[in-house]
């Protein structure tokens, strides 16, 4: 069974069960299914991730950071703690720290993944360590679209294997 191909490979293949194969992207991914491709995938570094795989991830990041900042600030009655959270111990902060650091190599999988997905090395994720410049150049690379010529980062061309 096929799917229509938003970036003109012609049909998306699926398996028997209706789902895309991990070894494509899923163009369109709604929250539970990008989640479970981000797990899946825990440091999958080849391949493509489309936009909605990505962006599910940071949205799930930025929503996560948001919930222990509001608990942080519940727990200890300082509101300035969601945005300059102290370096303590407490329920919060060990959560976030086990959080990042139990995501830490999916979140550069799908990152390298997405910038392939955009037909750029994943190599350009590097930007990130340059302050404020480089984080919006990346992030603008991050939501640029689809190209078909990022299908050269796929680990085998489905192309020619049917």
């Amino acid at each position: 069974m096929s799917l229509p191909d938003p970036i003109g490979y012609g049909m998306h293949e699926q398996d028997p069960l209706g789902t895309i194969p991990l070894r494509l992207p899923h163009y369109g991914a709604s929250l539970p299914v990008a989640t479970s491709r981000f797990f899946r995938k825990y440091a999958t570094f080849s391949g493509r991730a489309g936009r909605a795989e990505f962006w599910w991830w940071g949205l799930i990041n930025v929503a996560f950071s948001l919930a222990m900042g509001l608990l942080g600030a519940a727990l200890t009655g300082d509101a300035t703690y969601i945005y300059n959270q102290p370096v303590t111990w407490d329920a919060p902060n060990v959560l976030t720290t086990l959080f990042g650091l139990a995501t830490l190599v999916p979140s550069l999988a799908v990152t390298w993944r997405r910038l392939h997905d955009a037909d750029l090395s994943g190599g350009w994720f590097f930007l990130a360590l340059i302050p404020i410049l480089g984080w919006a150049a990346l992030i603008v690379m991050l939501a640029l679209p689809s190209r078909a010529s990022g299908i050269r980062f796929d680990q085998t061309n489905y192309l020619e294997h049917p």
